[in-house]
């Protein structure tokens, strides 16, 4: 029987045709499957990860490395060899690399780049980084705006603390772990002593100023364990794991001298706040966010009614009515500098313009005396 094309031997091998069409059907599976899997990368770490550990291995390749610069922001990441540990490829291991453009649209976010020292780059992996690599750079570059968000939306722009709902969310973190490893967690509320007065006197821009160093000095006080976060406008909630009422009282005491020493210069004036705090503790198994919160709110109400620029307690089972509520030397309330005989009239805020929620301890214009203060907690904690 005569094969087909028997009479032209130059005629090309249909068998080598079908080899070759599956060949190039099994590569678009693979590259389909990848893009698959960095659509489900949903964070940077993620969609770095998925790089390292496939992009290889579709491509056929020993080694592989991709720089980005987004946003000011250079990266870079690095498949090594198995043999190999993990160097910046261009100036710790020079050798012979061929490279791919990561653009999207017109702007170009950086490189990919092959190691062709050992072997060539097959042309169906050549093929495959063409169709790669913009894929790529569209998705490092969006997994990078939604990195910003999230840090946008987890540290308040002012102060460099967290924002209120990232503190709420780490502070149950730090109870239920409490409650594994059965530790106390102390929290600490903190109200700048009036701090209004500096946005009505100055205007907000200098109040953020104020806010921004007084939320570095925090930061500077703290262990980089503990969590602080920016509560209301010029409130503050830190949560210290693994610590009881002593360390505590340190913590506070510590905060409010640094506080009271902390200057902002501001249109010619010299700004200082002192800060009214108020403790609990968190005991082993206390997993109620809410009580919890209520009881350092109570003892920040306290100590502002005390006077203010003082350190108060509540405690889930009584009040520790001798808490050291040493005053910072040197401290004052707020007035204008460059007038030190200019009275002060403002009236201290009443409670009802700290903004609460439902859950926390409704007040009434009742509590004005630390003694009927004393009693509607008692009643609320009952």
């Amino acid at each position: 029987m005569k094969r087909p094309n028997a009479d032209n031997p130059d005629a090309p091998d249909p068998q080598a045709n079908t080899s070759e069409q599956d060949a190039d059907i099994s590569w678009q599976h693979r590259v389909l499957v990848f893009i698959a899997d960095l659509r489900g990368a949903l964070s940077s770490a993620e969609l770095h990860d998925a790089i390292i550990k496939k992009l290889p291995v579709m491509l056929g390749v020993d080694q592989l490395w991709i720089e980005t610069n987004i946003g000011g922001r250079r990266k870079v990441i690095v498949a090594p060899a198995p043999s190999q540990t993990v160097v910046h490829p261009l100036t710790d291991a020079p050798g012979e690399w061929a490279t791919f453009p990561l653009k999207a649209g017109d702007t170009v976010l950086g490189a990919i780049g092959i190691s062709i020292a050992d072997r060539p780059l097959s042309a169906a992996a050549r093929r495959a980084l063409t169709v790669l690599a913009p894929l790529l750079a569209d998705r490092l570059q969006t997994a990078q705006a939604i990195e910003k968000l999230r840090e946008q939306s987890t540290v308040d722009s002012v102060t460099g603390c967290s924002t209120r709902p990232d503190g709420l969310e780490r502070l149950r973190a730090e109870l239920k772990r409490a409650h594994r490893s059965s530790q106390q967690v102390a929290m600490l509320m903190l109200d700048l002593d009036f701090f209004k007065s500096v946005n009505d006197r100055y205007g907000h821009q200098c109040g953020d100023a104020v806010l921004a160093n007084i939320g570095q000095t925090i930061m500077q006080t703290l262990r980089v364990s503990d969590v602080r976060a920016r509560w209301g406008g010029e409130e503050f909630l830190v949560a210290l794991p693994e610590s009881g009422l002593d360390q505590a009282k340190r913590v506070a005491a510590a905060l409010s001298r640094r506080i009271a020493s902390t200057v902002t210069e501001c249109d010619a004036a010299r700004i200082q706040l002192t800060t009214s705090i108020g403790i609990t503790i968190a005991m082993p198994g206390e997993e109620d966010v809410d009580s919890v919160l209520a009881r350092a709110d109570a003892a920040l109400y306290r100590a502002k009614a005390d006077g203010r620029n003082c350190i108060r307690v509540v405690l889930a089972d009584h009040d520790d009515g001798s808490t050291d509520s040493r005053r910072s030397p040197g401290a004052l309330p707020f007035r204008d500098r460059r007038d030190p005989n200019q009275p002060d009239r403002r009236q201290p805020p009443g409670p009802g313009r700290r903004s609460t929620d439902a859950a926390r301890i409704k007040r009434s214009s009742a509590m004005d005396s630390l003694a009927a203060d004393a009693a509607r907690v008692r009643a609320t904690l009952a």
